[in-house]
């Protein structure tokens, strides 16, 4: 969640970026599916410039405008409504600010492009507006992509999982906009496996609430990050039983702080179950567990 003081420390932040590219349009890039109010909001108040990146899509109607991703012009005299519209991806990864040169049509259609791929031959929606898929997408794609992407941004920031913002690494060659975006195999393996700790805490949102009640969003997605590493140790390769290896250490707290996991983890890496796992991670924990008692021989 925002801190109590996120308006005043974003306007801060916006009047910094003004003085330091004068020149410049700073825009908010907002995911919104996660509210599809926001759509209606700039639809109906007409104070703030903007662009919905799937209007140009095949049959897009207002339904589909409302999931959109939205790129959104700061304009000082509407900040109440800019206020308003931020606000609503407060507790979502939805929000990133850009910096740039180019003015709102550009942007919209270089950005636009990458909102279906080509990822190895299958046609995919790229959630690149969701902040969770941001920053790792800027680690996958090629410097010459990314310049495509970026064009001649200054800055762009995201929403962390902490509710603070940082920045990401800009490449050092603007390019200008691609069309007919192609992720490789290997980038289309290294973004799914980027987002699985984020669908495995949205089943267990689903399924089993109250083993994430102790944790913040994100310590929670750290602990799956962990057992995630745990099961790739493991050579755990089906969903399910990746899954599996996730919930039972959320449901055996500080599990991973023994010793004896660290030991595992810097053996050599080979196949083993799910179950062969549980069993000796609750072996090595049981037998750590029990004090050991000294006997002297009497005299």
């Amino acid at each position: 969640m925002f801190p109590s003081d996120w308006k005043v420390s974003l306007h801060t932040r916006l009047q910094a970026f003004r003085r330091q590219f004068p020149e410049a349009h700073i825009y908010a890039l907002i995911d919104g599916v996660f509210d599809e109010s926001c759509y209606p909001l700039l639809k109906r108040t007409q104070h703030l410039r903007y662009e919905a990146l799937f209007s140009g899509a095949p049959g897009a109607n207002e339904e589909t405008l409302s999931i959109s991703p939205l790129l959104v012009e700061f304009d000082d005299t509407a900040r109440f409504t800019w206020e308003r519209l931020l606000e609503k991806t407060n507790g979502h990864p939805a929000l990133s600010l850009i910096v740039t040169p180019e003015p709102l049509q550009q942007l919209a259609a270089r950005l636009a492009s990458w909102c279906i791929v080509d990822a190895a031959d299958y046609t995919v929606a790229l959630s690149f507006a969701d902040t969770r898929i941001l920053p790792p997408l800027f680690n996958i794609l090629t410097a010459q992509q990314l310049g495509q992407f970026c064009g001649p941004a200054h800055r762009w920031q995201y929403v962390t999982r902490k509710a603070d913002w940082s920045d990401l690494t800009l490449p050092g060659e603007a390019l200008p906009a691609a069309l007919g975006i192609s992720l490789s195999e290997q980038q289309c393996a290294q973004l799914m496996r980027a987002a699985e700790g984020d669908g495995i805490l949205f089943q267990v949102r689903a399924t089993s609430p109250r083993l994430l009640e102790p944790h913040t969003a994100e310590h929670a997605h750290a602990l799956i990050e962990y057992w995630l590493g745990c099961a790739d140790h493991a050579r755990l390769e089906t969903p399910p039983d990746r899954f599996d290896v996730c919930i039972f250490g959320l449901e055996n707290p500080g599990l991973q702080t023994r010793p004896q996991i660290a030991s595992w983890l810097a053996e050599p890496a080979r196949a083993q179950t799910p179950d062969s796992l549980f069993e000796l991670w609750m072996a090595e924990q049981s037998s750590a567990d029990v004090p050991t008692l000294s006997v002297e021989a009497k005299s």
